[in-house]
């Protein structure tokens, strides 16, 4: 994966890559609909969470390397492109925490979520599903939504309408994760509003700056300030 680019290369198969683009605008949301919402049971749940995860995050790295024949290289972090991921993270987490504590702290029961996240395990490893989600998930979404489907999307639209429709796909599966765990439909609206704003300022991050490093850094503050509030909700107040 390249670290740093403004652009990708030539398709040799336009028609091909735009299937494959299709895929991946839906893959997510597809996969969490099955383990989600649809299987009951919570062994093949957690098998199809991860094993999806594994293979629809392949997907781009099949496309780049098996049929482009790309070859990987990888750019050093630019300060400015740190900078301006931490600052853009900065407001982004700091909105989240303030929504929260202004509009949810307090007023949402949070026991069938508890149930839900806890068929996964997480509850019993929290600290580790938070670094993983914050580290490792945040750099996944980076590289396939903004590495691979905004800058595929950009040889087909205008990079505006790039940035739209690929915050679109990156919603689509934050709606049928939050539709399956949460029962208020103006809290899943308005969370789901608040991810597809984040999907169009990375996208638009991405542009501008050509660094994944930016949106990596802040995707992970985002996510670190989600993982607070997950935290009040599973565990118990951060602040007694």
């Amino acid at each position: 994966m390249t670290a740093e680019t403004t652009t990708m290369p030539r398709i040799p198969r336009r028609n091909g890559f735009r299937a494959v683009l299709a895929v991946a605008i839906v893959g997510h949301a597809a996969a969490a609909l099955l383990y989600a919402v649809l299987l009951p049971d919570t062994s093949v749940r957690r098998a199809v969470y991860f094993g999806s995860k594994l293979v629809i995050n392949a997907l781009p790295v099949v496309w780049v390397f098996a049929i482009e024949r790309r070859r990987m290289r990888f750019l050093r972090p630019s300060a400015n492109a740190i900078v301006s991921g931490v600052c853009t993270g900065l407001v982004i987490g700091g909105a989240i925490l303030l929504f929260y504590h202004s509009a949810i702290a307090g007023r949402l029961d949070a026991t069938g979520l508890r149930a839900r996240v806890g068929a996964y395990g997480m509850l019993d490893h929290f600290f580790l599903f938070a670094a993983f989600i914050c580290v490792a998930n945040s750099g996944m979404e980076e590289y396939y939504w903004r590495w691979f489907v905004f800058a595929g999307l950009k040889r087909e639209m205008d990079w505006p309408w790039a940035v739209v429709v690929s915050a679109a796909g990156f919603t689509l599966h934050h709606i049928v994760v939050l539709a399956a765990y949460f029962s208020g439909a103006g809290l899943i609206v308005l969370c789901n509003l608040g991810v597809f704003v984040g999907g169009c300022i990375w996208a638009a991050q991405y542009h501008r700056t050509g660094s994944i490093y930016a949106t990596w850094a802040s995707h992970l503050i985002a996510d670190a300030a989600i993982m607070v509030v997950a935290y009040d909700l599973l565990i118990g107040p951060v602040v007694p």
